[in-house]
């Protein structure tokens, strides 16, 4: 049994706009919970609140929650860009098998 973690990192330039854009896609497998916990803390230096959850529609029981959002202000600093606000959104799926990589 593995754990698939997926980042999708979506970025816009003001949180009240809704022109969000999806702009890279980090997906990573563990073995364990506490695994992806570290993960995640090495990323974002602690673990962001999950307050604001995601949702899949199983279509048969009740919506699962499968992940989080975490909101931020970025800046490419290597660019000297003009600063966007990113929302990543975090999903974890329980996997049978560890996926093969082509």
């Amino acid at each position: 049994m593995y754990y698939k973690l997926t980042i999708d990192e979506t970025g816009c330039s003001c949180p009240r706009l809704q022109d969000t854009t999806q702009f890279n896609v980090i997906v990573e497998t563990f073995k364990t919970l506490p695994e992806i916990e570290k993960y995640i803390i090495d990323r974002y230096g602690k673990m962001p609140s999950k307050k604001r959850k995601v949702y899949i529609d199983t279509k048969t029981e009740p919506n699962k929650e499968i992940g989080f959002l975490y909101s931020f202000w970025n800046k490419d600093w290597s660019h000297n860009s003009k600063s966007w606000w990113q929302t990543d959104w975090i999903t974890i799926l329980k996997v049978c098998t560890k996926p093969i990589l082509l």
